[in-house]
């Protein structure tokens, strides 16, 4: 892969990856690196979207093929910074937030085409549900029984896939279509599931859980689960993004090296390969000027969308273009 810079909005010195699209652009944030302002990465320039509110910070999520971004902020006037999702298009953010069905705010997660939007809406200040945004109303999704529920994508189709957790037990990841919620279960050996990541086909990238820790990025095809490995050293590794032609992206996770001080483990970007997941660091040429991190998401051109540092120890966006 070659490695292109995403770069930052004027001023700011670090960026952030978070939603990636077929026409090769990005949704994610920039900052100096304190605050966060909303950006779209499109056509080589990291543009600000702004913010609902004055002297707010912002961030966004997803965006899709039609020029639509959401995303959300903490509302500074309010009690408890409450977030509230948003949609920006056609140039201006609207807030899409439904104080009356999620009284503690709302946070936005993904887009189709049709600008069906789906996140996770609270309830209280420990119980969430997600929700899906459609022609002006939102709705509760649930699931049924979930103490704290979120949705992280929705495809063209409309199929929807988050996770769920209820007081009485786990739920995992679940698949929400035609307004039926489907649990995805637990393959055996494992404990627990996520799903984050959907593609065209409805085939889902996540990862399991297993009892005695850890975790392995995995695919959900047809109700089955394969788990797709994990790396050697890292304390766990989950999928963040699938195209339609099954290539799957994703972190490795690696154990924390101290406590006092504080010194998180470092995070590795992957793909997964037949052979098994290849740390993405190895798909570029050695003097790129950057260190990827985090794999993001992967569209069906290839592309995959990443956060990496460069060499002045900043975090920025970059996009890997296959050779």
């Amino acid at each position: 892969y070659n490695v292109a810079d995403l770069g930052a909005v004027a001023g700011q010195k670090v960026s952030k990856a978070y939603g990636l699209n077929n026409l090769g652009q990005a949704a994610g944030s920039s900052s100096n690196p304190s605050g966060a302002i909303a950006t779209l990465f499109s056509n080589g320039k990291a543009v600000s979207l702004g913010t609902l509110e004055p002297l707010d910070v912002s961030i966004a999520t997803a965006l899709n093929g039609v020029g639509q971004v959401v995303g959300y902020e903490p509302f500074s006037s309010s009690p408890n910074n409450t977030f509230h999702a948003f949609l920006w298009s056609n140039g201006s953010m609207k807030d899409i937030n439904s104080a009356s069905l999620f009284p503690g705010g709302t946070m936005a997660e993904g887009i189709n085409s049709s600008g069906m939007v789906v996140g996770q809406g609270s309830l209280n200040s420990s119980s969430f549900h997600a929700f899906v945004y459609s022609n002006g109303k939102m709705v509760d999704i649930g699931p049924p029984g979930a103490y704290q529920a979120s949705a992280y994508a929705i495809n063209d189709a409309g199929q929807v896939v988050g996770n769920s957790y209820a007081t009485g037990g786990e739920q995992g990841g679940f698949l929400y279509a035609n307004g039926k919620v489907t649990f995805l279960g637990v393959p055996a050996g494992a404990s627990a599931t996520s799903a984050v990541a959907i593609n065209s086909k409805g085939q889902i990238a996540g990862a399991i859980y297993f009892s005695t820790g850890g975790s392995h990025a995995a695919l959900c095809s047809n109700g089955a689960w394969t788990d797709l490995g994990g790396i050697p050293g890292a304390a766990g590794t989950h999928a963040t993004g699938i195209n339609t032609a099954l290539q799957v992206v994703g972190i490795a996770i690696f154990p924390v090296t101290s406590y006092h001080p504080p010194k998180p483990g470092k995070h590795v970007g992957f793909i997964a390969r037949s052979g098994g997941l290849v740390d993405l660091n190895t798909l570029i040429p050695s003097n790129s000027g950057f260190t990827i991190t985090d794999a993001i998401g992967i569209n069906d051109s290839g592309e995959i969308l990443c956060d990496a540092t460069n060499t002045s120890g900043y975090e920025h966006a970059v996009m890997l273009n296959p050779k």
